[in-house]
């Protein structure tokens, strides 16, 4: 089946692409001795999963318990929850999900550390317990200081929880590769000094995680993390190409549309609006993403149903039914709204694999 032959709006997934993009940060990190437990918020598939377990990842890392019971299901046997699990029903489900796989948690309060600890003593089992640590990012993670060193001492002495480290996130890197570098750089020295304090309560940290997709290659700049959970790397966006990290080349996945109406001047509609791609906006560019065939056109607003492309210039026709291409502005939040993405190389289609994990919020 040739990729013209699919009905649009649809997902395609370039897996030449993808599978060089897997390739090249795996033998990176495995280059300067990092785990790589890649997030699998970003494709959902557990095609790609075990994909990336079979490439040498040490697992995978979740955000929502639904997200690592499909991985699970899957047979991947070894998942992060990288997200605070809180009430009843999700520690039922835990426990569950401990029952038949090799789990980590996260979390950066006693309530939540004690909740999981309940859960885990009562049915008899335990699961490995970082504390995440805000270096910056101020988001989740307690700061470093008495607090920390506080619950990380109660982590260590409650049942069912078996200290292993800390969890970082570097979402707050940015800028230039070299202004990115020196960022990465500084906060090696912040986790070092996180570390260095945690020793000096007698606690080891067998597991630091950390690291982002736009700074993964950049990671040997900050060699006190040891595991690291990118996850945009296996397809790109335009938010990747736009911190430099990558290239358009780089971008494996596209969402592939039609125009449906070029009647008023200056523009053309294309199937696909706010229920096809990310509403998610791009640092450095207008829009919401890239036209591929034509990157003069400017994606520049959305209904449910209907893109509104402007022609800015373009001297492309664009006429009804032309099929286009667009690389979105967020991959991870246009990939959860799709039930199926197709799988090529070149323009034969070779798969058609369903996003198992899509809308997994709890």
């Amino acid at each position: 089946m040739h990729i013209s032959e699919i009905d649009t709006p649809a997902v395609l997934i370039d897996l030449d692409v993808m599978e060089r993009n897997l390739r090249r940060a795996q033998e990176y990190l495995s280059g300067h001795g990092i785990r790589l437990r890649p997030h699998m918020k970003t494709h959902k598939l557990p095609e790609v999963g075990r994909m990336q377990v079979e490439l040498g990842a040490v697992g995978l890392t979740c955000a929502k318990i639904g997200e690592a019971e499909v991985m699970a299901d899957a047979g991947i046997t070894d998942l992060f929850l990288a997200y605070p699990i809180w009430g009843a029903e999700k520690l039922e489900r835990l426990v569950r999900l401990a029952e038949r796989c090799r789990l980590t948690v996260a979390f950066d309060s006693p309530e939540v550390a004690q909740g999981i600890s309940r859960a885990m003593q009562e049915s008899g089992h335990e699961v490995g317990a970082l504390v995440e640590i805000d270096t910056g990012m101020g988001r989740c993670g307690i700061a470093p200081g008495p607090e920390m060193l506080a619950l990380c001492r109660t982590v260590a002495d409650l049942p069912g929880l078996r200290f292993a480290g800390i969890m970082t996130y570097q979402g707050h890197v940015a800028g230039s590769t070299r202004e990115r570098e020196a960022h990465m750089q500084d906060e090696n020295e912040r986790v070092v000094e996180v570390l260095d304090c945690l020793r000096a309560e007698g606690l080891e940290c067998e597991v630091v995680s950390g690291g982002t997709s736009p700074s993964l290659f950049l990671s040997h700049h900050l060699p006190a993390v040891t595991e690291n959970r990118c996850g945009t790397y296996v397809f790109n966006d335009r938010n990747m190409v736009s911190s430099g990290a990558v290239s358009w080349s780089d971008c494996a996945m596209r969402l592939a549309v039609t125009v449906v109406s070029n009647a008023v001047p200056g523009q053309i509609i294309i199937d696909g609006g706010s229920k096809t791609f990310s509403s998610d906006r791009c640092g450095a560019w207008e829009g919401y993403g890239r036209v591929v065939e034509d990157p003069d056109l400017l994606f520049l607003k959305m209904n449910e149903e209907h893109g509104y492309v402007r022609r800015n210039g373009s001297t492309k026709s664009h006429p009804v039914g032309e099929r286009l291409h667009v690389i979105p502005n967020h991959v991870c939040t246009a990939m959860n709204m799709h039930d199926e993405v197709w799988v090529h190389r070149g323009e034969q289609v070779v798969d058609r694999w369903t996003i198992q994990a899509r809308g997994k919020l709890r």
